[in-house]
């Protein structure tokens, strides 16, 4: 049986694929080198795990003064893991003053953006291995209407997430140093009471803090939680209940019922329910959202 896959490009079999959409296998990385050379504007990356290897590979890829903006699942237990590196981030940041990273949690979505020609949708991320050896699936579209609905939503998803700068990364990358010490020494281990696994869920506890600090920035609980309720409203009118749960879906650890989260002086956790319906009816007074008293439903104005 002959296969479809064809490692030496990435691409797999067209069938009736339209001519602007090339399915992309195992093995893509010459395809996102194209897109990444192709960018004379901009370039959007979002991808949750980034390896300093492939952040040095991606950033040469592309034209000097080419914006970049790049969505990273920045929380503490992504970097304790080898998949995320904070010196990756950091090698982006310090590109150019055009450079933005930004925080987002729980971000999952694999999507490389050039200008409004050329969009990449794939199941991997910019990992050697996401690039190179993993069984990954894939798009590459150019079809200029949909790359700009697809540049868009990311735009959307940006705003979910707080700018972090080289000089927090760098604060991060000492931090998660610490952490992936800590994390080693515990998995070495075999007693799940030793102290050193002790002492990683102690560093754990200390740096969760710090990475959603990155996440919400100065920004208030209100106005997180505003963005939040909008980003989800886009997909239609929801109940209160509704909203709740798909705020909590976006920013867990904001929506933390366990603890007691306090960042820039205002207390999350137990509280966060609260804090959406503020956020929910300071939406209504600005009249950017809508409530039906009969429905029960809030909708964007």
């Amino acid at each position: 049986m002959r296969s479809d896959l064809q490692r030496t490009s990435g691409a797999v079999g067209e069938g009736n694929v339209p001519k602007a959409t090339q399915l992309l296998g195992p093995g893509w990385r010459a395809d996102l080198a194209g897109v990444a050379s192709s960018a004379r504007r901009s370039m959007i990356v979002a991808a949750p795990f980034i390896t300093y290897e492939a952040a040095v590979w991606f950033r040469r890829q592309l034209a000097a003064d080419v914006e970049l903006t790049t969505l990273a699942s920045i929380r503490a237990d992504a970097v304790a893991s080898p998949g995320l590196d904070m010196t990756a981030l950091l090698h982006l940041a310090e590109r150019s003053d055009e450079t933005h990273v930004i925080a987002l949690p729980n971000l999952h979505a694999k999507v490389f953006v050039a200008d409004d020609e050329a969009a990449i949708v794939t199941s991997g991320n910019l990992t050697r291995s996401g690039l190179d050896t993993n069984i990954e699936y894939g798009v590459l579209l150019r079809e200029p209407q949909l790359v700009r609905t697809i540049r868009s939503d990311m735009g959307a998803f940006a705003k979910l997430g707080q700018q972090v700068g080289p000089t927090e990364l760098t604060q991060l990358v000492s931090l998660q140093a610490d952490l992936r010490q800590a994390r080693d020494k515990a998995e070495a281990e075999a007693d799940a009471e030793s102290g050193a696994r002790a002492r990683f869920r102690e560093v754990m506890r200390h740096a969760k803090p710090r990475f959603v600090q990155a996440h919400v920035g100065n920004r208030s609980a209100n106005a997180v939680f505003s963005d939040a309720i909008l980003f989800v409203l886009r997909r239609g009118p929801l109940t209160t209940d509704a909203i709740n749960e798909q705020v909590r879906q976006l920013l867990p650890d904001l929506c933390d019922d366990s603890e007691e989260l306090v960042i820039n002086d205002e207390r999350y956790g137990k509280r966060w329910k609260h804090r959406v319906r503020n956020a929910q009816q300071s939406l209504k007074r600005r009249g950017e959202v809508t409530y039906d008293a009969d429905t029960e439903l809030w909708a964007l104005a």
